[in-house]
């Protein structure tokens, strides 16, 4: 007998040891996959089996969410630059009648290049090779954004030697390619990387980052001015306020710069390699890289790469991925359904989305009736440049004798009304959405939450268009702040999460970028239309299109129905109890049985798994009653959409 027993954990103990592990040691498990040659299907179970077993993964989150947070953090902050930024340099007709309006497409159309490019560069070359590049062109936006000027100003003739706004406009459309091309990126790398258990809940969880990044741009923006000390004069006042708008644009550097260091620690995505670069070896050591330090996993990894040579397809030219792109398209897999649904979802998501987020500042004050909004004042500009005046407007900055520092009360309303209204309820509809994401399918919250905005949108332009214009709108305001809770709950995150989801690993990179561009040609589509509707009375421009907005959410709803399912309902015999038994007595499960589980369409599905641990599902004590509340299981991502020609893996296949 062995004087010193081996202590045995259960299954359950040992997952709950791996979850939330920074990295995690598998040099026993796996590495008999380089000194056996298994084939290319049992080293794909493989990948999938090390990538499940890691729980979240800690480092994968931080890598994704400091970057996605540094982006969102700069596509947000345009807010407090628009008004500083025509405070301290009018604008004089010099980017148009409406310098807002060009500096805001311009921040679109780059970021649509940045979707469609680097999501499709990530498929032909890499994830890694450009997961980094995109913030090292946010941060050259940003440092040149916060260092443009105006140049040498002649006093007597009252020109310049630059155009601010020219230089503004050109960063901040580099900024948004920046911006564009961490979308698809950050969420295929997370996906790549998420185990199949908690794929949902990383993947909303980094785009909680948008809400944290809008709360942090106000706030910062806040603070910087309340630092600041704008003086009793105009001169020392305009010092002030172009102070507060480049320390509130530059601190996106500090995330970006903590994003591209820890982004030079991860490796490629196992997927990649054995999805698309067709080797299957380098993606089992790359999957052991992520989680072994010591030496004798450095060791395998190694081995690993001096065997990769024989497992890849040989090279084809670069032209033949789009003959295969479009015949998985059109082909019998009728791949452009799920492509089309997204990118028309994201398209009519992001209409009422921006259309209430940008131009934030004179919907806020339309809202609650601020006389001195930025409105009158972006009026008088508009106004003053087509009559040629001499100063383009800088009297109504300032037109109240007893308040001399009118600009600085302006940018602290609009910091504190966006803070309680928008970026509160953002931050909270983030938060349930972690919380939810896998105990409901997808869809369901999309369809739920779509009905709930049109209710909400209804309410608001309602109570606009049926009030006196002289009155504060507080029931608007407050379906305000509810829209922005039930928008992240459901479409805004959802639909970030299904893009990644639903692809095959081949074309992830380039049909998520295509369905996230479509929804900033919508984006692109509103902010033209808030411009051209602003003129007259704005409580009844606003509410009218709110109201416009309830189709597009009635025909986003019907939509969601038509997206597949990436979670299904586990009805298996619970195994728990067999697994403990057999580790008790010291013994390894014998192979483990197909075991039949009901997807929402009620076809069945057989699940398996390299390992005995994956099908432990919580056994219901009450078999006859209804749990409200039951986690879903997700689909692994080779059986959501399979890759062109790819054999299954046997994790889940449809049952013959």
């Amino acid at each position: 007998m062995d004087p010193h027993p081996t202590h045995i954990e259960s299954n359950s103990a040992k997952k709950s040891r791996r979850r939330c592990r920074f990295w995690i040691d598998y040099n026993e498990e796996v590495k008999h996959l380089v000194e056996i040659d298994y084939s290319t299907r049992e080293r794909e179970k493989q990948i999938t089996k090390i990538v499940d077993d890691g729980g979240f993964k800690i480092r994968v989150f931080f890598v994704a969410a400091s970057g996605f947070l540094a982006s969102s953090y700069s596509l947000f902050s345009v807010d407090i630059l628009s008004i500083a930024l025509f405070y301290v340099y009018p604008p004089c007709n010099r980017l148009g009648q409406d310098p807002g309006l060009i500096i805001d497409e311009l921040t679109l159309t780059g970021t649509i290049l940045g979707m469609l490019l680097m999501g499709h560069l990530a498929d032909r070359s890499g994830r890694k090779k450009w997961y980094g590049a995109e913030l090292t062109i946010l941060i050259v936006a940003t440092i040149g954004m916060v260092q443009a000027s105006e140049g040498y100003t002649a006093v007597k003739i009252t020109r310049s030697s630059m155009n601010i706004y020219s230089w503004i406009a050109w960063w901040r459309f580099l900024l948004g390619f920046g911006i564009g091309a961490e979308y698809p990126l950050s969420s295929i790398i997370t996906a790549e990387w998420a185990s199949t258990e908690s794929r949902g809940v990383m993947l909303s969880a980094v785009f909680s980052m948008q809400s944290v990044g809008r709360l942090l741009s106000y706030t910062v923006s806040l603070g910087a001015l309340r630092g600041s000390n704008p003086g009793d004069d105009e001169e020392t006042r305009r010092l002030a306020i172009d102070r507060v708008w480049r320390w509130t644009v530059g601190v996106a550097l500090i995330p970006a710069a903590i994003a591209i260091l820890l982004r030079l620690t991860i490796p490629e995505t196992p997927r990649f390699y054995a999805g698309i670069m067709k080797d299957p070896r380098k993606g089992v050591s790359n999957a052991m890289k992520l989680y072994g330090r010591n030496k004798s996993i450095q060791e395998v990894g190694r081995e690993t790469d001096l065997s990769t040579g024989g497992s890849k397809d040989e090279e084809e030219p670069w032209y033949t991925w789009y003959g295969k792109a479009w015949d998985y398209l059109t082909g019998p897999k009728k791949g452009w359904r799920p492509l089309v649904l997204i990118s028309l979802l994201w398209a009519i998501m992001d209409v009422p989305w921006y259309g209430l987020t940008m131009d934030l500042s004179n919907t806020l004050a339309t809202l609650v009736h601020d006389p001195s909004s930025p409105t009158g004042v972006m009026r008088h500009f508009r106004r003053a440049s087509d009559d040629g005046v001499e100063g383009c407007g800088d009297d109504p900055w300032n037109k109240d004798y007893w308040n001399p520092n009118t600009i600085s009360n302006m940018i602290e309303q609009n910091a504190i009304r966006s803070i309680v209204v928008v970026s509160i309820g953002s931050l909270v509809g983030s938060i349930g959405s972690i919380l939810i994401i896998d105990f409901f399918r997808r869809k369901v919250i999309l369809i739920a939450t779509f009905l709930a905005i049109t209710v909400l949108l209804a309410i608001a332009g309602g109570t606009l268009l049926g009030s006196e214009a002289s009155d504060p709108h507080h029931a608007a305001v407050v379906c305000y702040g509810i829209l922005q809770f039930f928008f992240n709950l459901g479409p805004n995150t959802l639909i970030f999460v299904l893009a990644a989801e639903i692809f095959p690993t081949t074309y992830r990179g380039t049909f998520n970028g295509i369905a996230a561009a479509s929804g900033k040609v919508g984006a692109v589509i509103i902010r033209v239309i808030i411009f051209t509707t602003r003129h007259g009375d704005k409580e009844k421009s606003l509410g009218i299109r709110l109201l416009a907005l309830m189709p597009l959410m009635l025909v986003s709803a019907w939509l969601s129905w038509y997206l597949p399912d990436v979670q299904v309902i586990p009805k298996a015999k619970p195994v728990e109890t067999v697994s403990e038994q057999y580790e008790a007595d010291g013994q390894n499960l014998p192979p483990s049985p197909m075991l039949q589980v009901e997807t929402p369409h009620s076809d069945a599905v057989s699940v398996t798994s390299s390992d005995s641990r994956s099908l432990s599902v919580p056994s219901n004590e009450n078999s006859k009653g209804f749990r409200l509340l039951e986690r879903l299981k997700n689909i692994p991502l080779e059986d959501i959409a399979r890759n062109p020609g790819q054999s299954k893996t046997g994790e889940i296949s449809p049952a013959r």
